[in-house]
């Protein structure tokens, strides 16, 4: 066995070492609960496998906000071939394990693809793929569950636009084109719009690289109409989240709420010091979530980006491409550093991309494109290693700037020499091994220079644990629990669901969602689309109106709270009542019904939230629905007896299974006709 599969095979190993520490809750039986895990996308999950076990609509829920648009929201992804699979086949835990898995393989394979693509060699490739699968970005954000899911599309993405582009296969061509528009709906129905926007500006830049490179510059036509059918496939999450969007309160925000989550230029010390800062990253306006403004994702990323360019006049062939993965990093490092950077700033008036948030987040195009510069170091240091070409003969003094300045920043900031940021800086011997690691980095690469064949297995190894040091550690800061172990604490509410309603505050033990995994309907909540309201939620007419039954304090003690509404009801066109009977006979996810007998004309109010993708009917005639304080859902009624069904389905829900089936159907016939 040859160096290079010698090498491919530790990667692989070490790779896989990497995701066996992933499955870690898989094979104990329990989940990741750090922050929006526990708070938010555990729950919804819940919600959305009851929906699917019930035979109920996944589109609405009521057991948060008194009333969601759950898909509308989009984070569930509620009609993604893959959710749909894993939570109609498999228990809440597994499935959700699995969801979270399943996103560091698919980016592993996809950037493995896409190096093979460019000419890589197998063992760099896999090098590059390991990289990024389980760089910086991706373990920070093993919480932001379907935002990753997103990210390992990228890869794919951009192998099959080359395959579209230089490959002189039709039929190849044709199949990939067909990836494309697959692989860009697969990320719009994962609800992250802000995900596939970033997936769309890599694949505009890469396109335009290869065509002009190719000189195959219709080919790129092909390939803007298999994005155009990818945005068509999404259209079932696209419209209903355009709708979401539209009636959150994220629409009445200024252009300012955009550039918050911008990085702050001290974070980047991190890149050759990533233990610089007492709580991990800095920040200065915005809370210090470490997830977001932790940026470094190994310290082979600037020793490799050094390399290249030193090496740059004995790689003709690579060139382009690293003078294009230069740019694409620097490019999205200006963004992430959003306010502070100037150009994410010309972002705020883009129409739907002026509603995104956190600049910080470009960071992880920065990281794919130097995990690809990396990948590329290691070949051409293989290629040095086997003798297949030459030993560079100039210094390599430039492969130690990282450690230089680790050192530097170390000893002048974190020993206090200095005097400055002493609640900002952490301990030298905190921030040392950082340092230590971008000097050993520096030294095996500068030993692979000149043929020292252990030099890269040992850099191999050494990544895989500053990986692991920086973003697996990060995943395990709060230990996996079992689902029951997140409520066993809280009391079980009432059978009936009416019955069930609670608010929660923004901090406890129960905070956010949690509590739904118990059984309670939550006239509170937590999403990424707040709905927009008249009153606020911790208003006592909302809390009346929501027809809150109990109330959870910060510590988790739960109280009775007086006052609240049935939870349906018959008032007059002024809001008095009740006048006349009423009596709930379903209370599902998105269809209510009533048997009601009035004196006269009135409004049948409930306690649900108010949407316009609502409609009642009583024998069969439409009733008109209408607004109870602006908040809630209501509808009128004639005198007499009747039973009144109300059912949610929205028109944004309509026209986007419309706008999916017809991108399917256009894409089979592209396909079948250009294969033909």
């Amino acid at each position: 066995m040859n160096d290079s599969r010698r090498l491919a095979v530790l990667v692989a190993a070490c790779s896989l070492a990497l995701l066996a520490s992933l499955a870690g809750p898989l094979a104990t039986g329990r989940v990741f609960v750090y922050n929006d895990l526990s708070w938010f996308h555990l729950p919804m999950r819940h919600l959305f496998q009851q929906a699917l076990e019930a035979g109920d609509s996944v589109l609405w829920t009521p057991a948060v906000f008194a009333g969601f648009y759950l898909h509308g929201e989009g984070q569930t992804g509620v009609f993604h071939p893959l959710h749909q699979l894993l939570y109609r086949l498999l228990p809440l835990g597994p499935a959700f394990n699995l969801e979270l898995l399943v996103s560091y393989p698919a980016a592993f394979a996809g950037t493995f693809w896409f190096l093979c693509r460019l000419g890589v060699s197998r063992a760099a490739a896999l090098f590059g793929a390991m990289l990024f699968a389980f760089g910086g970005f991706n373990l920070l954000h093993h919480h932001h569950v379907n935002m990753v899911a997103v990210v390992a599309h990228l890869p794919w993405l951009l192998a099959s636009a080359d395959v579209a582009i230089v490959d002189e296969r039709p039929r190849a061509r044709t199949l990939a084109l067909g990836g494309m528009a697959l692989i860009l709906g697969s990320g719009i129905l994962l609800g992250f719009p802000q995900g596939v926007w970033w997936n769309a500006l890599a694949l505009a830049g890469f396109g335009m690289l290869r065509a002009r490179e190719s000189g195959r510059w219709r080919r790129l036509l092909p390939c803007a109409g298999a994005a155009a059918l990818g945005v068509l496939l999404g259209g079932i999450q696209l419209l209903p989240s355009a709708e979401a969007a539209a009636h959150s309160s994220r629409m009445d925000l200024s252009r300012e709420f955009a550039l918050t989550y911008s990085l702050h230029p001290f974070n980047l010390f991190q890149l050759w010091s990533p233990y610089f800062f007492a709580r991990g990253a800095y920040s200065v306006s915005d809370y210090m979530w470490f997830h977001d403004f932790g940026i470094y994702s190994g310290a082979i990323l600037p020793v490799a980006l050094i390399w290249v360019w030193i090496r740059r006049d004995a790689l003709p062939e690579r060139r382009a491409v690293v003078l294009a993965l230069t740019v694409c990093a620097a490019v999205a490092l200006v963004l992430a550093l959003g306010r502070y950077g100037g150009l994410a700033v010309l972002l705020t008036y883009l129409p739907v991309i002026q509603s995104f948030r956190a600049p910080v987040r470009y960071i992880v195009l920065m990281q794919f494109a130097l995990a690809l510069v990396a990948a590329l170091a290691i070949d051409d240091l293989l290629a040095i290693v086997g003798g297949r070409r030459a030993a560079p003969r100039r210094r390599l003094t430039a492969l130690w700037i990282p450690a230089a300045l680790g050192l530097v920043t170390t000893l002048a900031l974190n020993t206090q020499l200095l005097g400055y940021g002493r609640h900002t800086f952490a301990s030298a011997a905190a921030a040392f091994p950082g340092a230590a690691i971008a000097a050993a980095v520096a030294l095996l690469v500068s030993l692979a220079a000149r043929r020292v064949r252990w030099a890269l297995p040992a850099l191999v190894v050494l990544t895989t644990i500053d990986l692991a040091a920086w973003g697996i550690l990060f995943v395990y800061r709060e230990p996996p629990r079992s689902i029951p172990e997140l409520t066993e604490a809280a009391p079980p509410p009432p059978e009936d669901p009416a019955l069930a309603y609670a608010f929660v505050p923004e901090r406890g033990p129960f905070r956010s969602d949690i509590l739904v995994l118990r059984g309670y309907r939550l006239t509170s909540g937590y999403a990424g689309l707040f709905p927009a309201t008249r009153h606020p939620l911790d208003s006592d007419i909302a809390r009346r109106l929501s027809g809150t039954r109990w109330i959870f304090t910060a510590d988790g003690t739960r109280h009775h709270f007086e006052g609240g509404a049935a939870r349906a009801r018959l008032v007059d066109e002024e809001g008095y009542g009740p006048t006349g009977s009423v009596r709930l006979v379903l209370d599902r996810p998105g269809h209510l019904a009533a048997e009601i007998e009035t004196p006269g004309k009135r409004i049948l109010a409930f306690t649900e939230r108010f949407h316009p993708g609502w409609s009642a009917t009583a024998a069969g005639s439409p009733l008109r629905m209408v607004r109870v304080e602006g908040d809630f859902l209501g509808c009128l009624v004639d005198a007499g007896a009747s039973r009144v069904d109300l059912r949610f389905m929205p028109r944004s829900f309509v026209y986007g299974a419309i706008v999916s089936t017809l991108g399917a159907v256009l894409l089979a016939g592209v396909l079948v006709v250009r294969l033909r």
